[in-house]
């Protein structure tokens, strides 16, 4: 692939939904088409290596409206990203609750029905921050662990399970190995116990098709009816649990 190319298209409209014009970095490749990438407030256009500057152009201006759409869907999630801070907002459980602060020796988090209270000794973000992680980090310890292997256990797959991780990363929620290790990331513990159950499921299934065919699906499904509707939720608010 050619090195990209900055290319400043200025594209946006004066007094609509976006305050700025955008531009768009031109990545040429040995590819058929024209396709736009969005992500991280980032415009991509791929195209053809023999694409003239003037296709790219009427390629972006013909998409416009979707690019600014997508764009402003971008922003109003950066706005909604979870930020450990007093008097912030956490997503936890379907629910959006008052992050509070408590002074107090013992460390410990408490969640009222509109509150999430996190208390210390002497407090500030960075504490806070350490004592969520420590408080999700140990609710995926209890729950996630033992319903992983005992549905391995139902399903007889047990005898596979090499290793059970819980880590936090930047995109997945869960990862299955031939070798038999299956990772979790902790901080699906914030969602509703049925999309915790369903990210134990879809891990778990994999120790009996290592793939995503139908029989595989037909196994998940089997275990999380409709688990589309799991799937769906958890592209349209995942992005508020990472922090």
């Amino acid at each position: 692939m050619a090195k990209p190319k900055i290319v400043s298209l200025n594209f946006g409209n004066a007094g609509g939904s976006l305050a700025q014009p955008f531009s768009c970095e031109v990545q040429r490749s040995k590819r058929k088409t024209l396709a736009i990438y969005i992500s991280h407030r980032k415009v991509v256009v791929r195209c053809p290596l023999r694409a003239s500057g003037l296709e790219v152009r009427q390629f972006v201006n013909a998409n416009q409206q979707w690019i600014e759409k997508r764009l402003l869907e971008e922003s109003l999630r950066e706005k909604e990203l979870l930020r450990i801070e007093k008097g912030g907002k956490i997503f936890y459980r379907a629910r959006e609750l008052e992050i509070v602060f408590k002074q107090g020796r013992k460390q410990r988090i408490l969640i009222s029905p509109d509150q999430f209270i996190i208390q210390g000794h002497k407090l500030n973000a960075a504490k806070a921050r350490i004592q969520v992680e420590d408080y999700l980090i140990d609710k995926a310890s209890e729950y996630l662990l033992p319903r992983a292997r005992g549905l391995a256990r139902h399903l007889g797959v047990h005898h596979k399970i090499k290793e059970i991780k819980l880590r936090k990363t930047k995109s997945k929620w869960g990862h299955c190995t031939s070798a038999g290790i299956i990772q979790y990331n902790w901080l699906i513990m914030l969602a509703p116990y049925s999309i915790i159950d369903y990210i134990i499921t879809h891990e778990v299934c994999h120790l009996v098709h290592m793939d995503h065919s139908r029989r595989y699906w037909a196994l998940v499904e089997s275990i999380c009816p409709r688990c589309d509707q799991y799937v769906d939720w958890l592209k349209q608010h995942e992005h508020r649990f990472w922090f």
